[in-house]
């Protein structure tokens, strides 16, 4: 089912060349906005400060309490989505926080928080489940 919904990053070649873009489905365009809403901080959106999460706040943090950083986290993503993303409803949020160990070719060894999130809801419009995998590693935020 392909609709009227861009893909992001948008592409301005595409108008200047073809004279029009590329189209989406509504499930990719969801699964691009859980994305950019995950990896947007607060503020960053001039017209909508609120447009963002919370885990740019933890990036360079050492967690004391990651229980406490968990449940956190999972309110501010959960509120976001359901914020700025009201074609998904019945929006559940999941994440697993653990250390892992990675090698860099500077040091051998670093330690980093890796965030493994699973985002579950219906598309209003289909009524379908839609189940969003991300994962990211904070200490700096990359994925």
């Amino acid at each position: 089912m392909f609709s009227n919904y861009l893909n992001i990053p948008f592409n301005f070649k595409d108008i200047k060349l073809k004279g029009s873009v590329d189209r989406i489905d509504v499930t990719r365009s969801i699964h691009n906005m859980i994305h950019l809403i995950t990896t947007t901080e607060y503020y960053e959106v001039r017209h909508d400060p609120s447009f963002g999460c919370d885990i740019w706040q933890y990036d360079f943090e050492n967690i004391y309490n990651p229980h406490s950083f968990k449940e956190e986290l999972k309110k501010s993503i959960r509120n976001s989505i359901r914020n700025n993303e009201k074609r998904l409803v019945n929006v559940i949020v999941d994440l697993q926080i653990e250390q892992v160990e990675i090698t860099t070719k500077v040091r051998n060894k670093r330690i980093k928080t890796r965030i493994r999130l699973v985002v579950k809801g219906l598309i209003d419009q289909t009524n379908e489940p839609l189940i969003h995998n991300e994962m990211f590693f904070i200490g700096p935020l990359s994925y």
